[in-house]
């Protein structure tokens, strides 16, 4: 079968551009190329039109004028959200959670797989291994209490002759409040023996052939703390349950007994590899291995401390805040329309489901990927145009309490609104123009307002729509510049101009006419049956593939190829240098610091990793070279120092006297280091040589006389037979007389003989 939807994906760029201007802007000091001006503009309803402002009113957005009538407008913020999101797509920006998606986590209940019976044993398996239990909220914390004991069943006959207001057939939460509820209408599941044991009674809800309802062993276990992940993904794979998160006609919900303290049964298994899994039934959803975030990000890994060009210009908030430069008025409407000639709907809305994964994930073959598999997400969800102005009837649906009720505008309405613009860039003006016109691209239109699923809020500007006030040149000259400030990105990073990209081609595709058919909603058989469909088991919505109108002439083309070769290298250059940021920081904090060598070894490091990627160095060369200045300079400095403190030394060793020397302590501070004259004589020589002198002042003279005295008190008996030689003949004595003169050195001589 074929699938058909009234939406499609333009599909995620991989690759984000950040304008290199990003970090600079701001609203107090403009750039020198910067332009204000207004831009004015005039939008033509094609389809029936409804807009909200806020209010819950049947009412398109409107003011009641002074002549008693309905003014209606288009919400400045809807124009916003519009543009924006064009512009998103236009300039390869973010996919941004809470923004642009929501994360999800989705489970699958596979049964009975008619593709894949592999897959349902694996799924059978998995859930028997649960456990049953009950799930309590303790201040901010959440815990699972195991029964203790085997799961039983009780007949559902029983059930009902037991308790009267039994509702086989009703919902879970019904069901389980007609068998036991409190005075505020919460289950209290009422406890039933059994062979001996006692138990609580669970029902599961409506479910054909249902003959049974649980009994869950009265017993417990010891409680376990689940982490947050854990119920994020149990909360938002049964947020759509109408028994779990939202109250059915005030009568309560899973949820609210959960936050009010009440306990409510689940289904506890712990995988092998850890995660942890809830539920609701005995045949639970399992959650798929990734969720909504994770798909975004195997495509696209955006760095989140960097600005797109939407952001840029439209402003953002966080750690640092900036305000948007584009300032968008409401667009009122020309004339009034009669209460009368208002087209009124009913009818069901509805949300397109994440979890329909053949259209939400990325798919390229049979079978279709699930969350499961590692695809990627699909792209960003737009409303494909409906045909003329034509719109389809909306889903009724039995319940009549049930939908929604609105009177829309008709088409041919004409809407006059302000851009207003402060500092901005030509090629940031030229974005603006290109969203707006689809630069300039003829049959596409863009969706506004409710229902657009349906046909509805279809509009479109022509170019004599839009009128340029402040700014000093043509429409045709700012499209330009940001169709070759983007082909620039896209020829560097997908080696395609930015009007041939599948992104961009896409966009206008999605974005121009279809027939019924193709916007054909599914019915619910049918979005089951494609998943599982035999003949025909993989297709996917085609677009017809026209492209956008481009402003380039060759002559640009090849400009371009030339400046996204440049940039290719550059911004390989800067990010060869962004991933070395922590050792270029280090690097200059030793610089700083003066540990020239710690600095030079580090560059070093840093030029090698360079050289290995091909980027030049000559930058880091330069740095080394004068760090190897500054390492001289500090080499030189030291020699200097350390011949300063060494002449220091001799002369404050000099002002001391020969005596410190010679008189000077051994380690142990009680004998004296010179014990023979031959160290005494090496000392004194030194001494003489150190200060460049030929013979000893008296005061050193004196000195050498007092050790010398010392030193024949015990000489060694080597030195003893040189004493007792001649005067004359004796080496020690005659190196004394050299020292001190003969009548010192022959005072020493006759003291020793005596």
């Amino acid at each position: 079968m074929k699938i058909t939807a009234p939406y499609n994906f333009v599909p995620l760029n991989e690759k984000v551009f950040y304008p290199s201007w990003s970090e600079q802007v701001t609203q107090d000091l403009p750039f020198s190329d910067s332009e204000d001006g207004v831009i004015e503009v005039k939008i033509k309803n094609v389809s029936p039109l409804f807009t909200r402002d806020g209010a819950l009113n049947e009412h398109s957005a409107h003011i009641m004028g002074k002549d008693g009538k309905r003014h209606y407008f288009i919400p400045g913020t809807t124009i916003k959200g519009m543009l924006r999101e064009i512009i998103e797509i236009m300039s390869f920006g973010k996919m941004q959670e809470d923004k642009d998606f929501q994360n999800r986590w989705f489970g699958y209940r596979d049964v009975a797989n008619r593709m894949n019976k592999a897959k349902s044993a694996e799924y059978l398996n998995k859930v028997n291994n649960a456990i049953p239990g009950w799930l309590s909220k303790e201040g901010e914390r959440y815990f699972f209490t195991p029964c203790d004991g085997q799961l039983e069943k009780i007949n559902s006959i029983e059930v009902g002759l037991n308790f009267p207001g039994y509702k086989p057939n009703g919902s879970v939460w019904e069901t389980n409040v007609s068998v036991g509820s409190d005075s505020n209408h919460y289950p209290t599941y009422p406890e039933r023996e059994k062979d001996g044991i006692s138990y609580r009674i669970v029902c599961t809800g409506l479910m054909q052939g249902k003959k049974h309802e649980l009994l869950f062993p009265s017993d417990r276990g010891d409680s376990i703390p689940l982490s947050e992940e854990t119920i994020r993904a149990f909360k938002s794979i049964y947020e759509g349950t109408p028994d779990f998160a939202k109250e059915k006609e005030g009568k309560g919900c899973f949820l609210m007994a959960l936050e009010k303290g009440y306990e409510i049964p689940v289904f506890y298994l712990k995988m092998q590899n850890g995660q942890e899994i809830l539920g609701m039934s005995r045949m639970f959803k399992l959650p798929f291995r990734n969720n909504v975030r994770q798909q975004v990000e195997i495509l696209q890994k955006a760095d989140k401390t960097r600005h797109d060009l939407g952001e840029t210009l439209f402003g953002y908030t966080g750690d640092n805040n900036l305000k948007g430069r584009v300032q968008i008025s409401h667009a009122f409407m020309e004339g009034t329309v009669e209460d009368s000639e208002l087209i009124e709907t009913k009818g069901i809305l509805g949300t397109p489901k994440a979890s329909y994964y053949p259209l939400y994930l990325k798919q390229q073959h049979s079978p279709y990927k699930t969350y499961d598999e590692n695809e990627g997400i699909a792209g960003r969800k737009l409303y494909r145009i409906h045909s003329e102005g034509t719109t389809t009837q909306l889903p009724q649906g039995e319940n009549k309490n049930v939908g929604t009720t609105f009177k829309a505008l008709p088409a041919g309405q004409t809407f006059t609104l302000r851009i207003s613009l402060h500092n901005t860039r030509e090629a940031e003006i030229g974005a603006i123009l290109a969203a707006l016109t689809f630069n300039m691209t003829p049959d596409v239109f863009f969706n506004l307002g409710m229902a657009k699923a349906f046909g509805f809020g279809k509009c479109h500007i022509n170019k004599e729509d839009i009128t340029l006030r402040g700014f000093s040149q043509d429409m045709n000259y700012y499209m330009q510049r940001f169709e070759e400030m983007m082909s620039v990105f896209t020829y560097e990073n997908y080696q395609q101009l930015w009007a041939q990209t599948e992104s961009i081609t896409q966009l206008v595709n999605i974005l121009s006419e279809h027939t019924d058919e193709e916007v054909r909603m599914m019915e619910m058989k049918e979005y089951g049956d494609s998943k599982f469909e035999k003949k025909n088991p993989f297709n996917k919505i085609q677009e017809k593939g026209t492209p956008i109108h481009s402003w380039l002439t060759d002559e640009d083309k090849d400009k371009i190829r030339d400046l996204a070769l440049k940039a290719k290298g550059e911004r390989a250059e800067k990010e060869a240098r962004r991933s070395l940021s922590e050792q270029y920081t280090l690097a200059k904090s030793y610089v700083e610091t003066k540990e020239y060598q710690k600095a030079k070894e580090l560059y070093n490091d840093i030029m090698d990793e360079l050289l290995k990627k091909g980027i030049n160095i000559q930058e880091e060369r330069q740095i080394v070279a004068d760090i190897d200045e500054q390492i001289a300079k500090q080499e030189e400095e030291k020699k200097q120092q350390a011949a300063q403190a060494a002449q220091e030394a001799k002369e404050k060793e000099l002002a001391a006297g020969l005596g410190t020397t010679l008189d000077k302590l051994a380690g142990d501070g009680v004998n004296y280091s010179i014990k023979d004259f031959k160290v005494c004589f090496q000392k004194v020589e030194k001494w003489l040589k150190d200060f460049k002198t030929s013979q000893l002042n008296e005061s050193d003279s004196n000195a050498l006389f007092n050790t010398s005295m010392r030193l024949l008190q015990e000489p060694s008996k080597k030195e003893v037979k040189e004493l007792a030689k001649p005067f004359d003949k004796s080496g020690i004595w005659r190196k004394l007389t050299g020292f001190l003169g003969e009548d010192k050195a022959k005072e020493l001589y006759d003291s020793y003989q005596k």
